[in-house]
């Protein structure tokens, strides 16, 4: 087999064991607090965090073969800082406990993390639940003076005993070492700055997933990280169209640069329980991924979902040097192009319209880039139970430019409004083409940001 390492978008194969490594940057002096992410909105204080529980409980957490996919959590210590276990035995589950909110809190499907626990605790008081949560472990051949690599830990664990497929290690380091993901004989993340950004970061990672690519530049990644940001930003994929989609556990997305194929779909990740709607979080979309994402077709063909009207036509991007034409989408996968002809308005539309509810506020977004120069605007056209039109509301008009924008309108659905169609419509009079990608439909009746949808737009 091969060995793989990957640290951002670079690659190297050599002979061994599978071995994934995704460290995240900037690896800071040891400190085990860290700062918990704020965005898009503030976390909850620890009192209302809530006490998530444990999916399983075997009486050894060595001992798990028969049980379920799960997440065990560690504490990992060595003689250098000693075993402050007690110390910090209940933060430890605190965190674990603001992952899974996050988790939850991120779209309006419910959806937490897997945990497994000791028997034999309590788990109805804090105390005895992370004590059966949290298993402290020394780490033997950990480096007393330095940074112990990831390797180091993921072997000292399975010579313990921690060596059961069907489970993932969650290591909460007790001295110098780093925030990374790490597959050897066992798989293990890991940090030694303790928050539950940055250790859910390192979780995805453990299901093949390497940092978001999305980006204005064909197959690179984005500065501006969106895998659940280690720094200040909890949320997991607000666009439902990366790697994470709650609504659509199929769809699965490129998760790498090219030419590795590599598809996920974190929803679906068996370390979390199965997505289902709806409750209240920050990221709901009434689109289907292959509306969001306009992937499932060939090149130059028509592409499925999607239809035009008026002085146009479309295409699937067409293919070309992987770094130019074929590459320019934004959300990973591929992008549609719309050939507007200046003889008469033209409209791209999402051919199915998604049911709405009259005196609710929607949002459509979508992203659009042009190798030369066009003005669009959004549309909401809204339609009965007959499917008769009854209005539409306009966005602005907007000039395209060469880089990837997001543009957006809103408008509150009309008396007697059933149905709503999206489109992007081009005035007449121009000859031009450009590219859509990332579409996105919320409904802002969430409350949980300023203007009732999220915030970038």
């Amino acid at each position: 087999m091969s060995s793989k390492l990957y640290r951002f978008a670079s690659a190297a194969v050599a002979a061994g064991l599978i071995v994934l490594t995704m460290t995240s940057p900037a690896h800071a002096t040891f400190n085990p607090i860290g700062t918990e992410p704020v965005a898009p909105y503030a976390q909850p204080v620890d009192a209302s965090v809530p006490q998530r529980g444990c999916t399983t409980t075997p009486a050894d957490p060595k001992n798990t073969t028969s049980a379920a996919p799960a997440v065990q959590v560690i504490y990992a210590w060595h003689d250098g800082n000693g075993n402050n276990y007690e110390s910090y035995v209940e933060r430890i589950a605190k965190i674990v406990d603001r992952m899974d909110w996050l988790l939850d809190e991120s779209t309006d499907y419910d959806q937490h993390v897997k945990l497994s626990c000791r028997s034999g605790y309590n788990t109805g008081t804090s105390s005895g639940y992370a004590h059966a949560l949290v298993v402290p472990e020394k780490i033997e051949n950990a480096v007393i003076a330095g940074e112990t690599p990831p390797d180091v830990i993921a072997d000292d664990l399975f010579a313990a005993g921690y060596d059961n497929a069907n489970r993932k290690y969650l290591v909460f380091e007790d001295f110098d070492g780093t925030a990374t993901a790490h597959c050897g004989d066992v798989c293990v993340a890991t940090a030694d700055e303790w928050d539950s950004g940055t250790l859910m970061h390192e979780l995805i990672h453990l299901y093949d997933v390497d940092h978001a690519k999305v980006s204005e530049v064909p197959n690179t990644f984005s500065l501006n990280d969106i895998m659940i940001s280690q720094y200040n930003d909890w949320q997991i994929d607000q666009e439902f169209n990366t790697y994470y989609d709650p609504s659509e556990t199929s769809a699965t997305f490129y998760t790498s640069s090219y030419p590795d194929t590599r598809k996920v779909n974190v929803a679906a990740y068996s370390m979390f329980t199965t997505p289902t709607c709806c409750d209240v979080g920050y990221s709901n979309d009434l689109l289907t991924a292959q509306e969001r994402t306009i992937e499932a077709d060939a090149p130059y063909g028509n592409p499925t979902g999607f239809t035009v009207s008026g002085g146009g036509w479309m295409q699937e991007t067409p293919p070309g040097p992987d770094g130019q034409t074929s590459a320019r989408y934004y959300d990973g996968r591929r992008s549609l192009t719309m050939n507007v002809q200046s003889y008469a308005e033209g409209a791209v539309s999402v051919t199915r319209k998604p049911a709405v509810t009259a005196g609710q506020r929607y949002k459509f977004f979508a992203r659009l880039t042009t190798g030369t120069s066009g003005n669009v605007k959004l549309r909401l056209s809204w339609y009965n139970s007959s499917s008769g039109l009854i209005s539409t509301s306009d966005s602005s008009t907007y000039s395209l430019t060469s880089g990837w924008q997001e543009y957006a309108v809103s408008a509150i659905a009309p008396t007697g409004a059933a149905t709503v169609q999206l489109s992007v419509v081009s005035p007449a009079g121009q000859t031009f083409a450009y590219l859509l990608d990332s579409l996105q439909l919320n409904r802002c009746d969430n409350g949980r940001t300023t203007d009732g949808c999220r915030l970038n737009g």
